[in-house]
């Protein structure tokens, strides 16, 4: 999606060239343990992903994780079981499927009430922002989805946290695991603390359509959500940032679709 002002988001992964930005969904670093892939588990991954949609060319692998279309982020032990998954699938004969969803979805035991702790450094105006995100999908009705803000980190489920990257992300997101988890963390980059309130609330609500389950509506990845239209420019899951205004009727039937009451 384009502002006047020529802003771009991108989620699950964003670009920002002069005054284009773009999202992007990552985890932190020191959080991540397993090794990197060997060269032959590489290339099965690789053509997995691009069996899933995705550009070979927007393929990023960076130590323990793999970054996909600049805001995607997904952990090499959690990349490994989606390929193990799909390969399983593919040998019992289940159709592959192709606004869009991730492979997983955040599971009935998380899904009313997905906690998200602000770590301390976050500043107001992002504050502000994540608690309007919140509010943005508690209002979508038909839904069982459900979110808080806590004050404990040990009893959260998604940490929102500060990072710095002389770079073209807003704010990156991880989507929900195979464990029906929803996406660990959200980092926000501290260059575009100057956005204005109505994008900050556009990109957080965004990120937090990640950790849900969803991929970017404008782009091919992930599964086309049955019932929702093919092109929707001024959803909340396009990849370019704008003023916030309200869901559009394609996000709230995509959340009813994959989060029914």
């Amino acid at each position: 999606m384009k502002h006047s002002n020529g802003l771009h988001i991108s989620a699950a992964i964003c670009i920002v060239a002069l005054t284009t930005l773009f999202f992007s969904c990552s985890k932190n670093d020191k959080d991540l343990k397993d090794p990197s892939p060997v060269p032959n588990a590489k290339e099965e991954m690789t053509n997995y992903l691009v069996n899933q949609g995705f550009d070979q060319q927007h393929i990023v692998f960076d130590k323990d994780r793999v970054v996909i279309e600049g805001d995607i982020v997904i952990t090499i032990p959690e990349l490994k079981k989606r390929v193990a998954d799909w390969k399983a699938e593919q040998k019992s004969g289940v159709p592959q499927t192709e606004q869009r969803r991730g492979t997983y979805i955040v599971g009935n035991a998380y899904n009313t009430n997905i906690k998200f702790y602000i770590d301390p450094a976050v500043p107001t105006v992002w504050r502000t922002a994540i608690e309007g995100a919140v509010n943005n999908w508690n209002a979508v009705n038909g839904t069982r989805l459900g979110m808080s803000i806590v004050t404990n980190q040990a009893s959260a489920n998604t940490r929102v946290f500060m990072g710095y990257e002389n770079s073209n992300w807003i704010a990156r997101a991880y989507l929900p695991g195979s464990d029906s988890k929803p996406g660990v963390t959200v980092e926000i980059n501290s260059k575009y603390n100057t956005l204005s309130a109505s994008q900050q609330l556009f990109a957080i609500t965004h990120e937090f359509g990640h950790t849900i389950g969803f991929h970017h509506t404008n782009q091919t990845t992930g599964t086309l959500i049955p019932g929702t239209p093919t092109t929707d420019p001024n959803s909340v899951m396009n990849s370019t940032v704008l003023p916030w205004n309200g869901f559009t009727a394609g996000d709230i039937k995509a959340t009813q679709i994959l989060y029914p009451q």
